[in-house]
Order: C-alpha cells, then structure tokens, then sequence
C-alpha cells in the first residue's frame, strides 16, 4: 500500500496536510475524503488498505486546526470556512489530476462539510460515501449551557470551554466498541483532547440546522453509513436525510448496536464490504 504526503494551500494561506494511499496495481477510481471533529487523516489507514486491496486509492487532508495542518487548534469560525477548504482542495486535485476524484467520503463533521458541498454545488462525481454525519445531535445539551456557548462566542471566540471527551472518559461509549481503537485515540498524539474553542462547540451545535435543509438538495448517489446505536450522532437523522434527499440513488444502512465510527468496530468487516458492494456497482455502472 504506497503511501505519499502532500499539501494544500487555502486562499487565507493555511497549509492543509494531506494523506494518499494507493493501490499496488491499476486504480480503479479515485476517493477524497475528510475526517470528523478532534481528529485526522492518518486514523483511515487500516480503511485505506481495505480500500486498495479492491483497486481504490483514497486521498484525505487534516481539516484546518486539526492534525497536522496548520490554523489555531481546532478553531471553527464558521463551517462555512470548511467547506470553502474542500471546494478549493478539490479545484487543486482537479489541476493536479485533470479530472474530479471519482467518488468522496466523509465521517462525522466531515461528511457534514460534504453534504454542505455538494448541496450548493453539485460536483460531477459518481457519488460519496457519508459516515454518521450529525444531521441530528444525539448526545443532549442543557439549554442553559448552550445558552452560554452561544453568548460566549460572540464576545470571546476562542475561549477554551468546552471538552469532548471521545478518547478519554466516554470514548468506549461514543466512538467504538473496539478496545483497540480507543486505546490508539487514547496514545495518539494527533488526536485533540483539550478544551477547544467555544465558536467551534456552537459551530457543530448549529450543524445540524444547516445540514437538515441541505438534504433537500442534496442530489448525489450515496451510501449513508449509521451507527444503530451511534450516541453523537442519532440514527433519526440519518432516516430523515434519507427521506428528505431527492437523490434518485440513494442506500441507507443503519448497523443495529454499532457505534459512531462504523468503519472501525469490531464489526467494520461487514461495513466495509457493504462500501466496496456500493462502490463496484456504481464502477460497473
């Protein structure tokens, strides 16, 4: 599994850290991708190698302030501002590949940026992959302490108030199943585990308002990868994204008990093979 580093530069001059893993053989069709909050790319590498042993190269970046880019940690002033990130990520590998990647994937936040992406412009791919995207937050926030979040962050922005705790105290009960992989979010080094910045705590509380009507158009084919069991982000979102998508190509497999990330419990064999069944069929097609 050849794996090469690169980067890409933002308007505002924010180098953003990127990951390619490709296939020892032909490629069959190129992935982009973007990971989910706290995170980075180089978490994907074990779903990468699934990825290429079927003749797939994937390609992801570290969001801004996250990993190993560069921007203020984990600062979100507006999601807007990723989802400007990704439109000119993907003009540079259009010029660097001349043509769009084949098919995106996006966890989490990131497929939220995704779906907020391909909602105001469609791009001419054969479809994305989207796993758990927070159309609906599951975990609850007491109205007074988002009442807080949200003056905060109009007079203070990058005040460090709130820790979510995916790789610590909850993480065997918010990311996985899978011991192994909350022992790797415990010890590596790239995932966030501070106090991050009040703007970016309202910025994901407010997704889920964004990311509801964009639904509606949202017209790409896609597969919708959810957690049955999924405590951040709720399976009755994904069902109304579902329902609400005018897409004429659309597959929703919610996974009875699983958890947030599904490409990585201890299950994801079943997962995975569910994502290579959808991407061949849309190659063959």
């Amino acid at each position: 599994m050849p794996e090469s580093t690169s980067t890409f530069t933002t308007p505002d001059g924010i180098r953003l850290f990127s990951r390619r893993w490709e296939p020892a053989g032909s490629i069959r069709a190129e992935i982009f991708g973007l990971h989910g909050l706290l995170e980075h790319c180089g978490r994907y590498e074990d779903f990468a190698a699934r990825l290429n042993a079927a003749g797939y190269a994937l390609q992801m970046i570290d969001q801004r302030g996250h990993g190993q880019s560069a921007g203020s940690r984990l600062f979100i002033d507006r999601i807007e501002t990723l989802v400007d990130d990704f439109d000119v990520v993907l003009a540079e590998w259009r010029e660097q590949h001349g043509r769009n990647p084949d098919f995106l994937f996006g966890h989490s936040m990131g497929a939220g940026v995704l779906i907020l992406h391909a909602a105001t412009c469609t791009p001419a791919v054969r479809g994305a992959v989207l796993s758990g995207p927070p159309v609906r937050i599951a975990a609850r926030v007491l109205p007074p302490l988002r009442h807080l979040a949200y003056l905060l962050s109009r007079i203070w922005p990058h005040f460090r108030l709130a820790r979510l705790r995916t790789a610590e105290r909850l993480g065997a009960h918010a990311v996985s199943r899978n011991p192994q992989v909350i022992q790797s979010l415990r010890e590596d080094p790239l995932v966030f585990r501070g106090r991050f910045p009040v703007r970016t705590a309202v910025e994901i509380l407010d997704l889920p308002r964004k990311l509801e009507p964009a639904a509606r158009r949202f017209h790409l084919p896609y597969l919708f990868l959810q957690g049955g069991a999924d405590k951040l982000s709720a399976a009755s979102g994904a069902r109304d994204f579902h329902e609400q998508s005018p897409s004429p190509d659309k597959t929703l497999r919610i996974y009875p008990g699983l958890y947030h990330e599904v490409i990585s419990e201890p299950e994801r064999d079943v997962v995975i093979a569910d994502v290579l069944q959808w991407l061949d069929a849309r190659i063959a097609s």
